[in-house]
């Protein structure tokens, strides 16, 4: 194995755990929602309060960093794909830096003060689900741009991403678009 192959594959490793534990958080989350409402969600919550730190920041990190290094090994900066991957990666971490993470800090601290079924929270923990939802249409786009590779010409694959994006953001953005909780 050369030098650059161990590079992609710490890339991808970072990526499979970050990328792969989020959903799995972010899908729990919508179980327990459905499950028992939005008061239900305050489990995972307190998950992604104790992990962000220790687990996503730092892989989150190394994914792109194992990235970037490839790309500058293999000349491949001024790629458009590569370029695309760089903007999205910015995009989801900083709105984990900046939303996920501090209002998931919150909502835990919120629910250990005043108790995890308070209607309080409802509101609180149905906004850190929109915010969650609409990163990972994010990041799973990134995840296609990085296996896709489009290049400019490529008109069919950055049409279909645009579209994914739109309605993306139409399922996680918009409330009515998606199903309400059911409550046993």
């Amino acid at each position: 194995m050369n030098g650059y192959a161990l590079i992609e594959l710490l890339h991808v490793f970072f990526a499979i755990v970050w990328v792969g534990g989020g959903f799995t958080l972010l899908y729990a989350a919508e179980i327990a929602r459905r499950k028992h409402g939005s008061s239900g969600v305050m489990a995972v919550v307190d998950i992604v309060a104790l992990l962000g730190p220790p687990l996503f920041v730092p892989f989150s990190l190394l994914t792109v960093m194992f990235g970037a290094a490839a790309a500058w090994i293999g000349g491949e900066f001024s790629l458009l794909w590569v370029n695309l991957g760089l903007v999205g990666f910015a995009a989801t971490f900083l709105n984990g830096i900046l939303l996920i993470k501090p209002r998931a800090e919150k909502l835990s601290a919120m629910g250990a003060e005043m108790g995890k079924d308070h209607p309080g929270l409802v509101p609180l923990a149905e906004n850190l689900l929109t915010i969650a939802r609409f990163d990972y249409v994010i990041l799973l786009l990134v995840v296609a741009d990085m296996v896709l590779k489009p290049l400019p010409g490529n008109t069919w694959e950055l049409a279909t991403m645009d579209a994914l994006l739109v309605i993306g953001m139409a399922f996680t953005l918009i409330p009515g678009m998606r199903r309400p909780p059911v409550v046993a």
